[in-house]
């Protein structure tokens, strides 16, 4: 079977699959086994790998990758897993997040300057948030590592970049 097929064929059981049956880890998996597990799923159904494939395949990869990463970012948080983990148990195999309750307030949203602290990194800092505020999301990725190469210290900008990587692995292709 090739890789294609196989695709097309993960996709077909998709909605009978939990989030652990598509990350292919056992339910008492550590979050650190649950990332390596990601990044083999990353490295198989990662729609760039599609492009030159026919369309089916293409969206395929794309619909899969999705799951996956939705998958990663449930498992991968204690809390969220949890809860999950309570509703898999009646049966819900997809993770809503409305339907989490709000433990705090959510905090202040603060930019990407208020988070640099160096005046190189907030100069690179501005230019992410500008970027992202126009919805040129590559750019500002690269505008934010610039910004963690000068201060590669800074846990909160190191966050801030994780939570850009994702929104870029949920972007339509």
């Amino acid at each position: 079977m090739n890789a294609g097929s196989a695709l097309l064929a993960r996709l077909a059981t998709l909605e009978e699959k939990s989030y652990y049956e598509i990350l292919r880890v056992p339910s008492t998996s550590s979050v650190a086994e649950v990332k390596e597990a990601f990044h083999e799923f990353a490295l198989a159904c990662h729609p760039d790998q599609y492009v030159d494939e026919e369309d089916e395949v293409t969206r395929a990869a794309s619909e899969l990758f999705k799951r996956g990463v939705e998958a990663y970012r449930v498992l991968s948080r204690p809390a969220w897993r949890a809860r999950y983990d309570e509703g898999l148990t009646s049966g819900k195999l997809r993770f809503v997040l409305k339907e989490a309750p709000e433990t705090r307030p959510p905090p202040a949203m603060r930019t990407l300057e208020d988070i640099a602290k160096h005046p190189k990194a907030k100069q690179h800092a501005l230019r992410a948030d500008r970027l992202i505020s126009s919805g040129k999301l590559e750019d500002a990725r690269i505008a934010l590592v610039t910004a963690l190469q000068e201060e590669p210290e800074n846990e909160e900008l190191k966050e801030r970049l994780q939570v850009l990587y994702e929104a870029l692995a949920l972007e339509p292709l």
